[in-house]
């Protein structure tokens, strides 16, 4: 009996070292492309704001996008919900989809297209760690969970959050179910990645805000009647994703044509607005918003059109980042007409959309306390569990599945296929 649990401690030694190297491993290597990722956007968002008329050679970027995926071989991109099959059946993830996500996202940038850079984050990720995975010969399960550890890190290395970027790795895929087996692997591999990027220079996002109101029954009442609205917000954004891409899908099935009718959209909507602020990644929106309390009613209205003709027409990069400024926008309007400080409102605002955007509340208030450094965390997490249950069961992502009700403990199905016992690591407890 002692000599049988000695051999299950010296098992599980074995593993939670083999774990701890691999995690950093892949931690470097994230950490790397993460901060290319990060430095590389941000080039091409100073390059564009420069030179405005590149926003005219959107079309022509388009195309090159489409002919980037043509000649990998890729005829239709799944985008995340390649990553999140992945982990959900063991699938390998070929290196391709990190180079031409790579590119295809710069291109995003460099000419005017609305997006984020999380969406890319997570097939870069979820690509790199396969193939390391493949290096290391794991077996199918231990693969989908460095998969998960990949997400992370690249995650971690863009935004300076590495327990947001470790909760939503594990949180995103199932709705409902926690994968806390990556809990250790995922946590040292987005702190490697941070740790690397910060070395490199890459500036995680932080703010301080000026004013947070006190926890009693009157901050309670306004933080939730924002959270609601940006709970409505959320859905807005994410059926005005669903509405365009659909009827592209639908009415345009040359994708050639797809991306030029999306990308002349974008040229129009961007002339009669006046101005490039809703082009890119539109950090100057969110950076005005909460530091300076300051955004027009009818940003956070543009932003989500930009967003959704941009994405759903072919381009790349994410929806996660321009949620965000979506939601720091909207809360800045919002939040001033129920009193609340609007510095504050905004940061409420910000991480509510993006939990209800991406149904992650966990990972939400992590981002919380990341950014804004804890200050007000029980008003956030209020936001964050409102704004979950109330934005129902949209999401940016179409690959994420909701395994349990938000209402009930009901189980609703399964998303994990049957793995062979050839297929488990030798765990004396399978």
């Amino acid at each position: 009996m002692l000599k049988t649990k000695m051999l299950v401690i010296l098992h599980y030694v074995r593993l939670s070292v083999k774990w701890c190297l691999f995690s950093m491993v892949t931690g470097i290597v994230c950490g790397l492309l993460g901060s290319g990722l990060y430095y590389f956007v941000q080039w091409a968002n100073e390059i564009r704001g420069s030179y405005s008329f590149l926003i005219l050679f959107l079309p022509l970027a388009g195309l090159i996008i489409v002919k980037f995926y043509h000649m990998f071989g890729i005829e239709e991109d799944k985008g995340t919900d390649l990553i999140f099959d992945s982990v959900r059946n063991a699938q390998a993830i070929p290196f391709k989809i990190t180079v031409v996500s790579f590119l295809s996202t710069v291109f995003t940038h460099l000419f005017g297209g609305s997006a984020g850079r999380v969406g890319v984050a997570i097939q870069m990720g979820g690509s790199i760690s396969s193939n390391l995975s493949r290096f290391f010969k794991l077996n199918p399960k231990d693969r989908s969970l460095f998969v998960m550890c990949g997400m992370a890190g690249l995650i971690s290395a863009l935004f300076g959050t590495p327990l947001m970027a470790a909760f939503l790795s594990m949180e995103v895929i199932s709705i409902g179910v926690i994968y806390y087996a990556a809990l250790l692997p995922c946590l040292l591999t987005s702190i490697t990645s941070f740790f690397v990027s910060e070395l490199l220079g890459v500036t995680p996002m932080r703010y301080n805000i000026a004013s947070v109101p006190s926890l009693n029954v009157d901050s309670v009442t306004k933080v939730g009647f924002l959270a609601v609205g940006c709970a409505v917000v959320s859905i807005l954004f994410c059926a005005c994703m669903k509405l365009w891409g659909d009827n592209m899908k639908k009415h345009v099935k040359n994708q050639y044509v797809r991306i030029l009718i999306g990308s002349v959209t974008v040229i129009a909507l961007t002339f009669l607005t006046g101005s490039q602020i809703y082009n890119g990644s539109s950090a100057s929106l969110l950076n005005m918003a909460i530091e300076y309390g300051q955004a027009h009613p009818y940003d956070f209205l543009l932003k989500i059109v930009f967003t959704a003709i941009t994405l759903q027409s072919g381009f790349k990069g994410g929806a996660v980042f321009p949620a965000l400024v979506i939601g720091a926008t909207f809360g800045c309007t919002f939040g001033w007409w129920l009193g609340l400080p609007v510095e504050f409102a905004a940061a409420i605002g910000m991480v509510a959309v993006f939990c209800g955007s991406v149904n992650c509340p966990i990972a939400s208030i992590f981002l919380s306390v990341e950014v804004f450094g804890g200050i007000g965390i029980v008003l956030f997490a209020i936001a964050c569990a409102i704004s979950f249950v109330f934005s129902g069961y949209f999401t940016v992502f179409p690959g994420q599945q909701f395994v349990y009700s938000k209402l009930r403990i009901e189980y609703k199905h399964s998303t994990m296929r049957n793995v062979e016992d050839d297929d488990l690591d030798g765990d004396p407890y399978r």
